[in-house]
């Protein structure tokens, strides 16, 4: 019998499938070893490339002024640990006791009780400053160990900067301040120029805590602001903090009364209801009103802190201040347009600006009716906070174009092209503000300045004592625009609750208290600046543009840094 072809007997396609088996085997774990190493190279370059970003982003951004001091910055933070079982005996650990104790200021017999614990980790001091950390370092002791922390954020100016800038938390996030306002840029490394210019800051700081112990008052504050740009040069609000001490983060001090606080202004409104009144073609310059009697709405009556006998027109209302004649403009004017007037200046919203701690302006709408119209008008009744003010101000003396407030250099990208007034009757205002400096025989000395050209108005208000005025207790406001001509600066202060003395005649008015705060304050500015007096033609010019009869009068100048 014939035996049949076979390709493969039994055994041999065994072996072929083993052959084969085996061989898709070794090119799979090829083909996998392979594809894990290209993606392993892959995601670990983008994992240092992770590492690396999130390394560049940890080092957060330095903050400056606008002359590139530093007012914020990082450093690499240490502390210090020990390997207690490295210490050889109980000399080797008084040894170290005494060099540390002339380090890092720490009693030698509390660091040793440390040493000779039985640990491989004993800390020592926490945030070692870089002076302790390069002097442990120089000591080459075995078992001391230098731990890296996160990085420590420092403030060089300590409480002059506080409310500006604000300050972070342990983990690097901003939690008031340009620090809040900023964060996402600085977490990202992103270095911050500020318009303060931290000599004016520093020396405004000076004055005003000088007059806030003169009079023993409670709190005060001030803001110098650019007209031209909207620039922010100096914001201080007082009590203060340091930033780099915990230990002076009270309630009361973190609280930034320039933004956060909302204030009755008193007569500094005055004005703002001129500039409506005038605005809305509801007054002229020729209109008198009689002030001669007190006015008397239902249960309540408006009267001047000094009587005047006769009729004053807008000039005489404004540099009397005169509570009467502010009324009665505004009750021709009516809440209607009280209400829309402070709409356009921006009284109902929440001003944005780089530091989000700024609250929005009080008042009662649903309670708004004609005494209320009338009170209003000269600062009772409708709280604002004090940048709001200021920003209202450098609006109705800047042709009325809208000024936008900034903490940050940028030319003139926050004066808007929106009109609240017309340019005749923001150059009425400026007259009037000037006349309050040159007519007035108390406030007037106090503030003038020889051979600069000053504008101005006072705001007396009386602080709520369980909900009815205290008359024996002020909120006091002098707020100041130069040359009052073409305005380029503005500077407002405020001091709460100032304490009667017998210097000053036992008078707690805004001429007594911070009308010469404010022309200290212009002092520095104008040593710190380098700002020269007007020449005698544009003295003349300014005094024909304000229709004022002045002696001796002279001023001017350009901030350009």
């Amino acid at each position: 019998m014939n035996k049949k072809f076979k390709f493969f007997d039994s055994d041999s396609l065994k072996d072929i499938h083993k052959r084969l088996f085996f061989s898709v085997t070794i090119f799979t774990l090829i083909y996998f070893v392979v594809f894990y190493r290209i993606a392993d190279v892959m995601i670990f370059n983008k994992a240092i490339a992770n590492i690396s970003k999130e390394i560049q982003t940890n080092q957060r951004g330095n903050i400056y002024d606008r002359n590139n001091v530093l007012l914020a910055s990082s450093i690499e933070n240490y502390s210090l640990a020990v390997n207690a079982k490295k210490i050889q005996d109980y000399h080797c650990n008084y040894t170290i006791s005494k060099k540390l104790e002339t380090i890092l200021s720490i009693p030698k017999e509390q660091i040793q009780n440390k040493l000779l614990k039985d640990n491989h980790f004993v800390w020592i001091k926490r945030y070692i400053s870089p002076r302790e950390h390069q002097k442990i370092i120089n000591l080459g002791e075995i078992g001391l160990r230098l731990e890296k922390e996160k990085n420590r954020r420092i403030y060089p100016l300590e409480n002059i900067m506080s409310h500006v800038v604000g300050y972070t938390d342990i983990d690097g996030e901003g939690q008031s301040g340009i620090e809040k306002g900023l964060n996402k840029k600085l977490s990202q490394g992103i270095d911050i120029k500020l318009s303060i210019d931290s000599r004016i800051q520093e020396s405004t700081h000076n004055e005003l805590i000088k007059r806030i112990k003169k009079f023993s008052a409670d709190s005060g504050l001030s803001i110098i602001l650019n007209i031209k740009t909207g620039e922010i040069l100096s914001m201080i609000s007082y009590p203060d903090f340091n930033p780099n001490n915990k230990k002076s983060f009270s309630k009361v001090n973190l609280f930034n009364k320039a933004l956060q606080g909302n204030y009755e202004m008193g007569s500094t409104f005055k004005p703002i209801t001129i500039a409506m009144g005038l605005s809305q073609k509801i007054i002229n310059s020729e209109m008198t009103f009689d002030v001669s009697k007190p006015i008397q709405q239902g249960k309540y009556k408006i009267e001047d802190f000094e009587p005047y006998d006769g009729k004053l027109d807008i000039k005489g209302i404004i540099v009397n201040s005169s509570n009467i004649g502010t009324a009665k403009i505004a009750k021709k004017i009516g809440e209607k347009n009280q209400k829309s007037f402070f709409k356009k200046i921006g009284f109902y919203d929440k001003i944005n600006i780089e530091i989000d701690e700024s609250a929005t302006p009080l008042a009662n709408k649903n309670n708004w009716g004609i005494l209320e119209t009338m009170t209003i008008a000269y600062g009772h009744g409708f709280a604002v906070t004090p940048l709001h003010l200021v920003r209202a101000y450098a609006t109705i003396v800047n042709d009325g174009y809208f000024v936008n407030p900034t903490f940050l250099i940028n030319g003139k990208k926050n004066i808007t092209e929106d009109k609240v007034i017309e340019n005749n009757t923001s150059k009425k205002i400026r007259e009037l503000l000037r006349a309050v400096v040159t007519d007035t025989d108390y406030t007037g000395p106090r503030v003038k300045i020889k051979g600069y050209d000053i504008g101005a108005k006072t705001g007396t208000a009386e602080l709520i004592d369980s909900g009815k005025y205290n008359e024996n207790a002020n909120r006091t406001a002098f707020i100041s625009i130069f040359p009052s001509s073409d305005p380029e600066f503005l500077v407002l202060a405020m001091i709460e609750n100032p304490k009667k003395i017998k210097e000053e005649n036992f008078s707690i008015t805004a001429a007594t208290v911070v009308a010469p705060l404010v022309k200290n304050i212009i002092l520095e500015m104008i040593k710190i600046i380098g700002i020269p007096q007007l020449s005698n033609k544009e003295i003349i010019k300014a005094n024909l543009d304000n229709n004022i009869t002045l002696k001796n009068n002279v001023a001017f100048w350009y901030y350009k840094k």
